[in-house]
């Protein structure tokens, strides 16, 4: 850990965009921070730190107008051009910034708590609202499902080394 240095910080307070932040990603080719809140997403020009695009997840149906709905994971996808975001009722949806056009690209019923891509970009895991793991592709195939808590495991059960 000794190599990781801090570049920069910056704050945020100014920012005139709707809601609380809830999760955030950077697009470091394009200079900017993506940040979500329970209203949609807004990417803000880290140097001028203007708004740059605002994309209203509540008027696409993706999250609840009384402001209950939650962001869970934001990743800018740059094979697809595109903003991979996840939402707290199960939505995973791609977002292209420049036309502003939503794709539900997958749906889970039991909804997500989290979301994580690999560095490559290649593989996302979604933790579901049952405790299961979900493994996909970067064109969402599903890979593997499992639960995060075996039942089949313990002092009764025959281990392997």
């Amino acid at each position: 850990m000794r190599n990781l240095k801090l570049l920069r910080t910056l704050e945020f307070r100014d920012i005139q965009a709707p809601g609380k932040p809830q999760c955030f990603s950077l697009r470091g080719e394009q200079g900017t921070v993506l940040i979500g809140s329970e209203h949609g997403l807004v990417e803000v020009d880290a140097v001028t730190r203007e708004v740059k695009n605002e994309i209203p997840l509540v008027a696409e149906g993706f999250l609840p107008e009384d402001g209950s709905g939650c962001i869970v994971g934001i990743q800018d996808l740059l094979d697809h051009e595109s903003v991979c975001v996840a939402t707290a009722s199960g939505d995973v949806i791609l977002c292209n910034l420049s036309t502003h056009q939503l794709e539900c690209v997958g749906s889970v019923a039991s909804g997500i708590s989290v979301m994580s891509w690999s560095p490559d970009q290649e593989l996302v895991l979604l933790a579901t609202g049952q405790q299961t793991l979900i493994m996909m592709t970067k064109d969402f195939e599903p890979i593997m499902e499992q639960q995060i808590h075996q039942d089949d495991f313990g002092e009764s059960k025959y281990s392997f080394v």
